[in-house]
C-alpha cells in the first residue's frame, strides 16, 4: 500500500520546496548530469508544478497530469515525474503507471549519487511501484533467439527491447504475447492474475536451421516387411580381374583395328603401284605391310583372349557361395588360359 497520509503530505510538501525553490537541472536521462536550467525554463516548471498540485488535491487527476508532464518537460525533476506517476494510478492506467514509478525510481537513484534530496523520492517510488504490482501481473518474456527477432508485444503494448527478459505489467486476465521473427510469429495466449508473474520463453524454434530429427525416431519398432541383407558373393574379388581383362581385351580389338586398316592400306598402296610382284626398292614397304599385318592378329588374339577371360571372371564373380560348395560335394569350375586351350574346367 502507499505510504501513510501524512507521510504522503511530508512528501509533497518537500517537494514543492525542491520544485519551487532549488529546481534541479533538466537531464536527457536518468543517467545524464543534470545542467542548470534557464531561468525561464525554471519559473515555467515553478508555475506547472504549483498547477498540477493544487488540482492534485482537488482530485483532478486528468487536468494534474498535464501540469506535471508540462513542468517535467521544462525542468527534469524525479519529484514533478513521481506525480505523473501517481496521476497514472490514480487515473486508473496501473501497468502504465508501474512503469513510471519504476522509471522514476532509477531516474532519482541516479540523481541522489550528487543530490541527496531524491533518495527519499526514490525509495517512495519504489513503495508506490510495489503496491501498484499487487494490483496488476506481470509477464517476464525471454526471447530465445533475440538476433533473429524484430518485435515483442504484451496485451497489445510492443515492448522496447531493451526491457525483453525483464517483467512487464498487465491488467489481470489474459494476455496475449507476440513475438515476430524474420520467419514469422510466436504467438501465445497467457492467463495472469493479480499479483502473479508468469515467465515464459518464445521465439525456441525462430533462429537456425531446424534441427534433424532423431534417426533413432525414424526406424519403425517392427518391420516385418524387411528382408535380411545379401551376403557378398564370396567370389566377389575376381571382379577387379574381370575388369581388367575386358580393359586388355578392348585394347587389342583397338590395336586390331587400326594395325589391320593400316596393314590394308598399305598392300592396296603397294598392288596398285607394284601391279605384280614389287621390285626390290618397294621391299621396306612389303615389310612395313607385313608388320602391320602381325601387330593387328597379335592385336585380335588379344582382344579376343581378353574379353573371353573377362566375361568369364565376370561372371564367376557373382556365383558360388552355395550348400554344394560350402560342403565341398562338387568341384568348382575353373578357368583355364594356355596356349592351347582357354575356358573353364570343372565338374558341374
Amino acid at each position: 500500500m502507499r505510504p501513510r497520509s501524512w507521510l504522503r503530505a511530508l512528501l509533497f510538501g518537500a517537494a514543492s520546496c525542491v520544485c519551487v525553490c532549488a529546481l534541479p537541472g533538466p537531464a536527457a536521462g536518468a543517467n545524464d548530469a543534470a545542467a542548470t536550467p534557464t531561468p525561464d525554463a525554471v519559473e515555467k516548471a515553478q508555475s506547472l508544478f504549483k498547477k498540477g498540485a493544487a488540482l492534485y488535491e482537488s482530485k483532478r487527476y486528468a487536468l494534474a497530469l498535464e501540469q506535471f508532464r508540462g513542468s517535467y518537460a521544462a525542468v527534469a525533476s524525479p519529484n514533478s515525474h513521481l506525480y505523473i506517476a501517481r496521476c497514472l494510478a490514480d487515473l486508473g492506467d496501473l501497468p502504465e503507471a508501474y512503469l513510471e514509478f519504476e522509471q522514476v525510481a532509477q531516474e532519482a537513484a541516479a540523481r541522489a549519487k550528487t543530490e541527496p534530496r531524491y533518495a527519499q523520492t526514490e525509495q517512495t517510488a519504489q513503495l508506490e511501484r510495489d503496491d501498484v504490482a499487487r494490483k496488476i501481473a506481470l509477464v517476464n518474456v525471454t526471447v530465445a533467439h533475440p538476433e533473429s527477432a524484430t518485435s515483442l508485444t504484451i496485451a497489445g503494448k510492443e515492448v522496447p527491447r531493451a526491457r525483453w527478459g525483464k517483467p512487464f505489467p498487465v491488467k489481470p486476465g489474459k494476455a496475449e504475447v507476440v513475438l515476430r521473427t524474420r520467419t514469422g510469429s510466436d504467438v501465445q495466449t497467457v492467463p495472469v492474475s493479480a499479483g502473479e508473474t508468469k515467465s515464459l520463453t518464445l521465439g525456441a524454434d525462430a533462429s537456425g536451421p531446424a534441427a534433424a530429427p532423431d534417426e533413432a525416431s525414424q526406424i519403425p519398432d517392427e518391420q516385418p516387411d524387411m528382408l535380411p541383407p545379401e551376403s557378398p558373393s564370396p567370389r566377389a574379388y575376381l571382379r577387379p580381374y574381370a575388369y581388367a581383362a575386358g580393359g586388355v581385351g578392348v585394347a587389342g580389338l583397338a590395336v586390331f583395328t587400326v594395325a589391320g586398316l593400316m596393314a590394308n592400306g598399305t598392300y592396296s598402296d603397294l598392288s596398285e603401284s607394284c601391279g605384280g610382284p614389287c621390285p626390290p626398292d618397294r621391299q621396306d614397304d612389303v615389310d612395313a605391310g607385313k608388320a602391320q599385318k602381325t601387330v593387328a592378329n597379335v592385336g585380335l588374339a588379344v582382344g579376343a583372349l581378353g574379353l573371353v577371360a573377362g566375361t568369364t571372371l565376370f561372371i564367376l564373380s557373382f556365383s558360388g557361395g552355395g550348400a554344394a560348395e560350402t560342403s565341398g560335394a562338387a568341384a568348382s569350375p575353373q578357368l583355364v588360359v594356355g596356349p592351347g586351350f582357354t575356358g573353364l574346367r570343372g565338374t558341374f
